[in-house]
């Protein structure tokens, strides 16, 4: 490493020293008994920057010039201890994450003892003098070796200045100079050691640090994951597992049905597996997810699983089916991607509306793209809600499809949900039944595993048992699981006998013969069984058992809840007699089968009576307990151990009033209207729906206005619909004032039911004075939600309240308009431009609904934008015209209509891009050519000089490259031969970019425009291409003197071995002789083209042969710059670990972090800034910072993670004297 690069990093340490030392100066003169000991510390500090001062100058002038550091220096390893030392002094100095007066608190604390004060200012003084003494050429000499020879040279040097001193004394001269020069000596001699010593600890810090970082990235992937999908809404593929009897399924993975859709070259057809009810199917899609994983456990094969549940209706709606999804494809992946990290940080406090869903499917598609196949298992289609949920369903998988023919989708079903297979893809039909052996091995397992089994039947009988009911199954699984329970309860072997005569034979009677079971308990136990039943069967979303059983001690009559009444779990799994069991994942208490729900919910059997009456006045009454109404307000770490406590407290806030909408107001009024007028339970009720609000502050105040307002309970009926009770409370205030009444988001009672869609509910809040133009906090009004939120009916009812609501915009300026042009629907654009919608509104970016259209790629929709009137030449504030959009977005058809209709072809918008450049840089082959067949002008160029052909190799798109070769072969030549602002071809370009399979076709394209003769006359660059290393080997001992020969296009023999990722064949080279450091194309070796492809073995394999980290490309890009855009911290560290320069800057003025901040990769930035010191506020020539780059390309996640470090940054720049500017000089040695 050179001076310069060491020179970097001692200005690194001067910064860190004069942060610490202004932090120590706060508590100058503040701790009166440690003054002294506090202040010699500080003003060895502020001595120790002026002598780093003077050593950065020093490296950095002609005396050092030239001058070569091994990494394992003395003065290397001094600098990194001594900043190491420092660090662990500003580490105990961090002030508390508590408030202000925390933080005043720590300024009298002193975190250290006066004997750690004397060892580190010691220490210090060490460093101060060996870094004074590597002012003198000798001393930088000396110290620039390793430890072991640097003391052997000190050692040398004390001795000859001890005889210096003796004769001194000897021939009566002053010995001061010699006396000095010995001192320091020999504190140097004394750090040596030192430094030795705390190798391991430096080494043991870094890897802490490390260690630190990585449970730091894997919190905030945490973070995301937790954010698209909960954990807990995987657990029920690991309760099948658990369910799952080993050996079984064999038969069903085994078959040639599935295995010809797991092995097929291509995804020619989906695979549904139809059944009954209770044959297995949801068993058999856990044994397929577990068999996928297992043969495929590769990086480029994702695997995904959902399961439907009947019973988390309300939960499982198509953004949380493709959040599942896309939460697995990301734990695949083992690193979150880039694009759902943007979308995370820029979504992730937004409304969930309809375009955040497409927005999602757009993300999601992405991540799908970067699989070579993606395997989706589905089961329980039939118990998706046909409107929503099965709609949803094929909306998210016609979007993967759009990807390519990577998917592979296995669904089940009963045989009624697939009553038309249009929507699916080639399906190929497979009936499930229950496989004999499969059976036999479950029931013989669950035999074994009862305690009493031996004791009820002896081996006879049990074969007599399996016998019966594999016989009796008809098909079905459930069946024989259900009635092998039923023997299993009893107590003697002629009650097994008497059981196994008078076994029920279908489903539905062996429902019959276990309700009779619990109906002949105990008359406490048989009611406490029925409760829970209906509980279960009729709750709007799984119960886990505390919430259950606090349900079930709910008396209406007690001013609180009595955990008296709370029943056992074992109590409520005996009462029911086997129809309940508990997730062991998720401790979630549920019925042993969908059809066991069907036949409770569906069956006119009298068990349940009022079903909803009783659970939503339980919910209210719970909601009135006087301990929730006390529940702590201002502490939200109390509150949310309270709401563990009162486990019920979230279920009855949040679905209250959905069980509450079909019934009468009259049944619940006694408890419906004393909580919906309670200003504490308002409060405590919006407290437990909104307990993770991130800004708990202002959310409060608006909580408690919105409580206190009088109109809190009219809201709440607004958002649920319950129009009845509605009406209720609205008699009891005579006054219109509640009808303003605003939630958290400003949002009036007419706001909640536009947006949930109860139009009843509206129109009583219309008719009482409620304003349509009224708008939330947002500037929505109730029309802009019910857009937002596809609520089309509301739509048009609000619409009769006039057409003023279709003009206001949003707080960004978007109006309805706008939003159903987004989210696609072509009758809603109808209606709002028949009701006089302004075609021509545009948002506060200037985007029109035909802008929006054509982002979307809704062609039809934009052809009816067109009809009525919209300008298709429109532009925006980035200068961007619909067509633009369309190009950039690859939506052929779009393409085609806009610019037969007025779009211009030879429009130029931001960066100087016609809609060709905008095709040609997304890698849209067919827009492309759809846009040559209009005569476009393939040689425009940008404002970087760029023609289309330059950006369709940034792409990597061979299809699109062709293509515009293609076009008009008089014009092939100037395509190949044009040269941007830097002078580069485009061939030139696809060097840079690495794509270099698209270099060696544009090569080869270049020759034979040229007539020059192709590479095949050379043999040894054709078989290294090809990757054949023995006819490579028989050409080099023929003629060795070939190795150093480039070959026609000036590439020597190493490169492109190198580009071809033949590590066989590099090192053979290597081993030939061939040279680590010929300069090839542009001046690149070979370290730069292994970085560029990220490629650690192929970087480690070029630093085995010394190859060079410093060298430079002839636009001055280093290694370094090459790798900080492949996204490759391994590489990044290595060549780092090997001295290269972490603050180099290429021809624009760029470090390697502008780069790693250009191409989204936040590792690489966190790498550079937290281990290596890069400055975070380094502008390159353009004057962008890493931020600004990071800003421009979009990228959120990076964005705010260099803003947080350069406010760091420029606060310890503010907070310390300017010593770096005006050094303060030190007289050399003599």
């Amino acid at each position: 490493m050179d001076g310069i690069s060491v020179a970097s990093g001692v200005a690194g340490l001067i910064t860190l020293g004069l942060q610490v030392s202004g932090t120590i100066a706060i508590y100058v003169n503040s701790i009166k008994e440690r003054d002294k000991n506090i202040r010699e510390l500080h003003d060895e500090l502020l001595l120790l920057g002026e002598v780093l001062s003077g050593l950065r100058d020093f490296l950095v002038s002609e005396k050092a010039k030239g001058r070569s550091f091994d990494t394992n220096s003395v003065l290397q390893t001094a600098i990194r201890d001594c900043r190491t030392r420092i660090e662990r002094i500003g580490d105990k100095l961090k002030p508390s994450d508590g408030g202000k007066v925390a933080r005043a608190l720590d300024k009298l604390k002193w975190p250290f003892e006066q004997r750690e004060v004397m060892s580190m200012t010691e220490n210090l003084r060490r460093f101060a003098q060996t870094f004074q003494f590597a002012f003198t050429i000798e001393g930088c000499n000396l110290l620039s070796k390793t430890s072991e020879d640097a003391s052997k040279g000190l050692q040398q040097m004390l001795e000859t200045s001890n005889k210096i001193s003796e004769l001194s004394v000897q021939m009566g001269l002053s010995a001061d100079e010699s006396s000095k020069r010995a001192a320091q000596l020999e504190q140097i001699i004394a750090l040596v050691p030192l430094l030795n010593s705390t190798a391991a600890n430096v080494n043991e810090l870094t890897h802490a640090a490390r260690l630190s970082e990585l449970r730091e990235q894997e919190r905030r992937t945490s973070d995301i994951l937790d954010w698209l999908a909960p954990v807990a809404a995987l657990h029920k593929h690991r309760d099948l597992q658990l369910k799952r009897t080993p050996g079984t399924s064999k038969w069903f993975l085994e078959s040639p049905e599935f295995s010809n859709w797991i092995d097929s070259s291509s995804a020619d057809h989906d695979f549904l597996c139809i059944g009954g009810p209770g044959v297995g199917k949801s068993v058999l899609c856990s044994g397929a997810v577990d068999h996928l994983r297992a043969k495929y456990n590769t990086e480029d094969v994702a695997i995904a699983f959902y399961y439907y549940d009947y019973s988390e209706q309300q939960s499982q709606g198509p953004s949380n089916f493709a959040r599942s999804l896309l939460r697995q494809l990301c734990s695949s992946a083992h690193t979150v991607p880039s694009s759902v990290a943007d979308f995370y940080q820029r979504t992730r406090n937004d409304v969930k509306d309809q375009t955040w869903f497409n927005d999602l499917l757009s993300v999601l598609r992405r991540v799908v793209s970067t699989y070579n196949r993606c395997f989706i298992v589905v089961d329980a289609l039939d118990e998706a809600d046909v409107q929503s949920q099965r709609t949803g369903f094929f909306q998210v998988l016609d979007a993967i499809r759009g990807t390519g023919d990577m998917l592979r989708l296995l669904a089940t079903a009963r045989p009624h949900a697939i009553s038309s297979v249009d929507r699916f893809h080639d399906p190929i039909m497979f009936d499930v039944v229950a496989n004999p052996s499969d059976l036999r091995q479950y029931l013989n397992q669950t035999i074994n595993e009862h305690p009493d089994s031996e004791y009820t039947m002896d081996p006879e009988l049990k074969e007599h048992i399996l016998q019966t009911l594999c016989n009796n199954a008809n098909g079905m699984f459930l069946l024989p699981a259900l009635q092998i329970r039923t023997i299993l309860d009893q107590i003697t072997k002629a009650d097994v006998k008497r059981t196994l005569r008078n076994l029920s034979t279908s489903l539905t009677a062996a429902f019959q013969s276990t309700i009779e079971r619990i109906s002949g308990l105990s008359t406490t136990r048989r009611e406490l069984a029925f409760r829970t039943l209906m509980w279960i069967s009729h709750a709007r979303r799984p119960l886990d058992v505390r919430e259950l059983q606090h349900a079930m001690a709910i008396r209406l009559e007690d001013p609180d809840l009595d955990r008296d009444n709370i029943p056992s779990l074992r109590t409520l799994l005996d009462c029911c007699c086997g129809l309940v069991e508990v997730d062991r994942e998720s401790n979630i208490i549920r019925l042993v089968h969908h059809s066991l729900e069907e036949y409770l919910r569906d069956q006119k059997h009298g068990f349940f009576k009022d079903t909803n009456i009783v659970i939503s006045n339980a919910c209210l009454r719970y909601l009135s307990f006087s301990s929730v109404k006390t529940l702590p307000r201002q502490n939200r770490t109390d509150f949310l151990a309270s709401m563990i406590d009162l486990a019920f407290l979230e279920y009855a806030a949040n679905e209250w009033g959905y069980h509450a909408y079909d019934v009468t107001a009259a049944a619940i009024e006694d408890f419906a209207i004393p909580a919906l007028t309670s200003i504490q339970t308002l409060f405590t009720i919006a407290r437990a729906r909104d307990v993770r609000n991130l800004d708990f502050r202002k959310w409060m105040t608006k909580a408690l206005a919105w409580a206190e307002s009088g109109g809190a309970g009219v809201s709440l009926c607004a958002e649920f619909g319950l129009t009845e009770l509605l009406v209720m409370l609205i008699s009891k205030h005579p006054e219109h004032g509640y009808l303003n009444s605003r939630n958290i988001h400003g949002s009036t009672p007419l706001h909640e039911a536009a947006l949930k869609g109860h139009e009843a509910t509206a129109k009583v809040l219309i008719d009482h004075g409620s304003d349509v133009l009224d708008t939330n906090y947002g500037n929505c009004t109730p029309l802009y939600l019910a857009a937002s939120y596809g609520k089309y009916s509301m739509i048009n009812f609000l619409l009769q309240y006039g057409r003023p609501q279709l003009d206001v915009p949003d707080s960004r300026g978007t109006t309805p308009l706008h939003k159903v042009v987004e989210q696609g629907n072509l009758d809603m654009v109808q209606v709002m431009l028949e009701a006089g919608a302004l075609v021509a509104a545009h948002d506060q970016q200037g985007s029109t609904p035909l802008h929006l259209a054509a982002k979307r790629g809704h062609t039809m929709i934009a052809k009816q934008l067109v009809s009525a009137g919209a300008f298709v030449h429109v532009k925006d504030e980035e200068n961007l015209c619909p067509l633009d959009y369309a190009a950039t977005g690859g939506h052929v058809e779009l393409v085609e209509f806009l610019a037969d209709n007025g779009g211009s072809i030879l429009h130029k918008g931001r960066e100087m891009w016609t809609p060709l450049h905008r095709a040609a840089r997304g890698g849209h082959s067919k827009s492309v050519e759809l846009l040559l067949k209009r005569d476009v002008n393939v040689l425009a160029d940008d404002f970087r000089g760029q023609i289309p052909l330059h950006l369709a190799v940034r792409s990597g798109s061979m299809d699109t490259v062709v293509t515009l070769l293609a076009h008009r072969p008089e014009l092939k030549s100037a395509q190949l031969f044009a040269r941007d602002r830097k002078n580069s071809t485009p061939r030139e370009v696809a060097f840079y970019t690495a794509h270099y399979n698209i270099h060696k076709y544009l090569r080869a394209v270049e020759w034979r425009t040229l007539g020059i003769e192709s590479r095949s006359a050379n043999l040894i660059a054709t078989a290294i291409e090809a990757g054949d290393i023995e006819q490579v080997r028989d050409l080099l001992r023929k003629d060795p003197s070939v190795i150093n020969t480039p070959d026609e296009d000036g590439q020597p023999l190493l490169h492109i071995a190198v580009q071809e990722n033949k590590k066989d064949i590099v090192a053979l080279l290597l081993q030939y002789g061939a040279s680590i450091e010929v300069k090839g194309y542009h001046g690149w070796r070979a370290l730069h083209i292994a970085a560029s492809l990220g490629n650690l073995e192929l970087v480690e394999l070029c630093l085995q042969h010394n190859a060079s980290v410093m060298q430079r490309t002839n636009t001055s890009q280093t290694a370094l710059h090459k790798a900080a855009s492949t996204k490759s911290v391994a590489v990044m560290r290595r060549l780092l670990e090997a001295g290269a320069d972490p603050n180099a800057q290429n021809e624009r003025g760029m470090t390697a972090l502008h780069v790693a901040a250009h191409k989204n990769d936040i590792e690489i930035a966190r790498l550079l800034i937290h281990e290596y010191g890069v400055d975070v506020l380094a502008r390159d020539q353009q004057g962008h910072t890493p931020a600004g780059w990071a800003e421009r390309s979009a990228h959120l996640e990076v964005t705010s993670f260099l803003h947080k470090e350069m406010k760091k940054a420029r606060a310890a720049r503010k907070s310390t004297p300017d010593l770096l500017a005006t050094p303060v000089p030190i007289a050399e040695p003599a």
